[in-house]
């Protein structure tokens, strides 16, 4: 269910109207001349009264509890020592008095800030200082509690809109089908999967002038912050790219520069590995800090480590001293795979992780097969071994096949 900005705003503006006249009970008041005597009487004949304001020309000067009067009326000879006193001598002179047009929720902090004695039930409630009823205490936290609950629901519906819509983005964003094919000379297959309905996972693959720009990245944590993070590198490679930007060093850096500023002004503790792949006539690129590269040639598997390649992005300002590349060309039926740590770390229910060893097994089953295909036994082998166990990271998967 979605709530819009103005939803919300309009919601906010209504908490606030919420006043504490709402939780007024009509109740008579007594005099500050009326005896113990009768007053003792108003509360016998009526067992819910728990307390009575004290009003004098409409200004309440103090209110009478039920504990404190039955302590003195019900007590040894206190009837006949003080029933035809006025009852202004026994009441309690420093009643709590709010105001009817406070919010319900500054309300409750004077009471609280104010309140001496912690069994007081009831308070007195007044309008231009003119008393108009009683306040009870237990509706005010109960109205306290059903606002927060509300508030709760309510700013949930907000996330859960903003969680939709990043979702969406994410998944609008991500390499159509279409484009995968139209690409010469080599086949690829890509799948996503986030951990929650917002992932910190990113791939792409982009043409710009007969090179092709492959991206995988992963955010630490997953979520809205992690979704945002990983958007935003998809628009930072995008843009570089179009402005043909392609030396590994410079890309990266710039890349970096531009992360790095939006998480200090965005206040989170985020990074990313990420590991860019430029693919032309036949030769990959690689660059950039990530999981292992997996090349699979004439069924030999070799993993390419990425750790001297590149530095976290996001994490230190200039990041140019650390970025280096490789490069490996291609033969006719080489796959290469690219993934995040999602599939070697993904766990079982009796604490076993996937393995890197297993993944490169299933690949090197099937390296003869199209990509599609070896990604989709590589998934079913990876479902298979969770077992129905939650999936407690973001799943993303390359397969790359020279043709």
């Amino acid at each position: 269910m979605n709530i819009s900005e103005s939803e919300h705003v309009d919601y906010v503006t209504k908490l606030s109207q919420r006043r504490i006249e709402a939780l007024k009970m009509e109740r008579a008041f007594l005099y500050p001349n009326q005896t113990v005597e009768e007053v003792g009487k108003l509360f016998l004949s009526h067992q819910d009264l728990q307390s009575m304001a004290v009003v004098d020309n409409k200004i309440p000067v103090g209110i009478v509890h039920r504990y404190q009067l039955m302590d003195i009326f019900l007590s040894a000879y206190g009837r006949d020592l003080h029933g035809k006193k006025p009852i202004m001598y026994f009441m309690d002179t420093a009643p709590l008095v709010v105001e009817a047009d406070l919010p319900v929720e500054t309300g409750s902090q004077y009471i609280t800030d104010n309140m001496q004695q912690t069994v007081i039930q009831e308070f007195i409630i007044t309008k231009n200082q003119h008393y108009i009823g009683m306040g009870s205490l237990l509706d005010l936290l109960k109205t306290i509690t059903a606002l927060q609950i509300d508030q709760l629901e309510q700013e949930n519906k907000r996330l859960s809109a903003e969680v939709e819509i990043t979702c969406r983005l994410q998944q609008m964003l991500l390499p159509k089908e279409q484009e995968l094919t139209n690409i010469e000379d080599l086949e690829i297959a890509g799948f996503m999967e986030p951990a929650d309905e917002v992932g910190g996972d990113y791939y792409d693959v982009l043409q710009h002038q007969g090179l092709v720009k492959i991206g995988i990245g992963d955010v630490t944590g997953h979520g809205l912050e992690s979704g945002v993070l990983s958007l935003m590198v998809q628009t930072a490679v995008r843009t570089l790219l179009i402005n043909d930007i392609t030396d590994p060093v410079t890309f990266l850096d710039v890349l970096n520069r531009t992360i790095y500023a939006n998480i200090e002004r965005m206040q989170v503790e985020k990074e990313l590995t990420l590991l860019i792949v430029d693919y032309f006539e036949g030769k990959l690129r690689i660059s950039g800090q990530h999981e292992h590269v997996v090349l699979v040639r004439n069924g030999k598997v070799e993993l390419i480590d990425t750790m001297d390649l590149g530095f976290p992005i996001g994490l230190e300002e200039s990041i140019e001293q650390f970025i280096s590349h490789t490069e490996i060309v291609l033969q006719a039926d080489d796959v290469v795979l690219l993934y995040t740590d999602g599939i070697p770390e993904a766990e079982n229910k009796n604490g076993e992780y996937y393995s890197i060893e297993r993944m490169c097994d299933i690949v090197q089953q099937h390296w003869q097969k199209p990509v599609h295909e070896i990604r989709e036994m590589l998934l079913a082998d990876v479902y298979a071994f969770i077992d129905g166990y939650t999936v407690l990271d973001d799943i993303t998967l390359l397969v790359l096949k020279q043709k």
